[in-house]
C-alpha cells in the first residue's frame, strides 16, 4: 500500500502572530498596573518612614527657638516658666517648708501656678507614649504631635486672651494670670513644651530636649573640641541651640510688650505649624 500523503508544515501566519501579540500585552499589563499601584502608595510609604537623626538638628535648633518663645510670656505674665520645671518642683517645695517654718498655711496663688505647670508639663510629655506605639521617628507622629503643640499654642493665646488679665506683670506679688482662664493658658503652654521636649529627646540630637539647656550648657563648656577652629558638630549645634533659644525669648517679648501674650501665643502656634511641615523635607532613614 502507497503511504498516505504527510501535509506539509506551514509556518505560522502572521494572523496569528498579530494575534498573538495582544495576549504577550496583556500579560504585562498586571505588572503595570502593580506599578502603578504602587507609585499610588509611595506617600504614604513616605509618611510611615523614620527621618534620619543628623539632618534633623535644623529642626531641633528651631524647637529652641520656640522654647523660648513659648516660656517669654508665661514668666512675663506670672514669673513661671512653663518649660523649666526644675524651678517649679523647688518652688513647690519651698511651699511645702513654709507650713512647718511659719504660721502662714495659705497655699498661695504662684504656687497654685508652679503646680500648674509642673502637672501640664508632665501631661504633655505623657503623649510621647503614644511616640513609642506609633514609631518615635516616624514622620507621621513627628508631624502630628508638632501639629499637636501648635494647637496647645492656640489654645494658650484663646485662654491669655479672655483672661482679662494683664500680659506684663511688674512685681512679682501682683502676678498675672490668677483666674482660671488665665492658669489654663499656663498650662496649655506648659504642656506644649512637653510634648516638644518628648519628640526632641527621641530625634537623639545635641540639644537632648531643647527645653531644658542645663545639660546642653554642660556637655558644651566640656566638649573636648570646644576651642577647635573647625566645624564640630557636638559643639556648633549646642551653641546654635543656646542662640536660638535667647533670641526666641527676645522676639516673644518684644511681641508681647507690643501687644499682648495672646498675640505672641499665636504666633508660637504658626511657627510650630511651620516646624510641623518641615518634618517633610527631612530625608528617610535607609
Amino acid at each position: 500500500m502507497s503511504e498516505p500523503l504527510k501535509r506539509p508544515q506551514l509556518a505560522p501566519s502572521s494572523a496569528a502572530t498579530s494575534t498573538a501579540a495582544p495576549s504577550d500585552e496583556l500579560a504585562i499589563e498586571p505588572d503595570a498596573a502593580h506599578s502603578s499601584s504602587a507609585s499610588r502608595r509611595s506617600p504614604g510609604r513616605f509618611l510611615q518612614s523614620n527621618v534620619q537623626s543628623d539632618p534633623s538638628w535644623r529642626i531641633m535648633v528651631f524647637f529652641a527657638f520656640l522654647t523660648g518663645f513659648t516660656s517669654a510670656p508665661t514668666f512675663l505674665a506670672c514669673y513661671i516658666w512653663a518649660g523649666f520645671q526644675t524651678g517649679n518642683l523647688v518652688q513647690l517645695g519651698l511651699a511645702v517648708a513654709r507650713l512647718f517654718a511659719t504660721s502662714d498655711k495659705t497655699f498661695h496663688k504662684p504656687d497654685q501656678q508652679a503646680l500648674t505647670s509642673l502637672l501640664s508639663f508632665i501631661v504633655g510629655t505623657s503623649l510621647g507614649r503614644f511616640g513609642v506605639r506609633i514609631g518615635a521617628q516616624r514622620r507621621t507622629w513627628l508631624i502630628g504631635s508638632t501639629f499637636l503643640t501648635a494647637l496647645l499654642c492656640m489654645a494658650a493665646s484663646l485662654c491669655a486672651h479672655f483672661s482679662g488679665e494683664e500680659s506684663v506683670a511688674e512685681f512679682r506679688t501682683a502676678a498675672s494670670w490668677q483666674n482660671a482662664r488665665g492658669m489654663a493658658a499656663l498650662g496649655f503652654a506648659s504642656a506644649a513644651l512637653g510634648l516638644q521636649g518628648i519628640v526632641a529627646k527621641r530625634i537623639n540630637s545635641q540639644l537632648a530636649t531643647t527645653v531644658v539647656l542645663t545639660t546642653v550648657y554642660v556637655d558644651l563648656f566640656n566638649d573636648p573640641a570646644l576651642f577647635a577652629r573647625r566645624l564640630v558638630k557636638t559643639r556648633d549645634h549646642r551653641i546654635l541651640g543656646v542662640v536660638a533659644a535667647f533670641t526666641g525669648g527676645m522676639c516673644s517679648a518684644g511681641i508681647v510688650f507690643a501687644s499682648s501674650s495672646a498675640v505672641a501665643f499665636g504666633v508660637a502656634a504658626g511657627l510650630r505649624l511651620i516646624a510641623a511641615l518641615a518634618w517633610l523635607v527631612i530625608p528617610s532613614a535607609p
